[in-house]
């Protein structure tokens, strides 16, 4: 059985808690205080710095896409969209694209400015993505 990263922080935080509570009580007298303060830590990170995915890619990478492609700023997850941030063609606004997964395809479903759904930015970046998940999803 193969364990998700979800799994295993959510794993390693109960059994910091158990420990940690042993050693609050001096149930458990070879860990030291200190040693439990830096297992929660350590639990606590690997919970809050869980990456977030988007059509089976991670958000760096899909952020790596976003500032690879022409006139492309940034990408992010917002619960089920993903925003990308370009520049206009003056380069002076940054504007935003937003699309979701609906039967199998990438959607926009918004386009910020008065340009409508025609900037040439936003499908640039949603080929280069489609390219990506295709490939990723291949290798599962």
């Amino acid at each position: 059985m193969k364990m998700s990263k979800t799994g295993w922080s959510l794993a390693a935080a109960a059994a910091t808690i158990v420990l940690g509570y042993g050693a609050k009580k001096g149930e458990i007298p070879f860990i030291s205080s200190k040693v439990v303060s830096d297992m929660a830590k350590v639990a606590s990170d690997a919970v809050i710095n869980e990456e977030k995915s988007f059509g089976g890619l991670k958000e760096s990478v899909i952020n790596g896409i976003a500032t690879n492609t022409n006139k492309g700023v940034k990408a992010f997850i917002d619960g089920n969209e993903l925003v990308y941030k370009f520049r206009s063609n003056s380069n002076k606004t940054i504007l935003e694209s937003r699309f979701i997964i609906d039967s199998g395809k990438l959607v926009m479903t918004f386009v910020s400015g008065r340009y409508g759904n025609q900037p040439n930015a936003p499908w640039f970046f949603r080929d280069s993505l489609v390219d990506a998940m295709n490939k990723a999803n291949e290798n599962l």
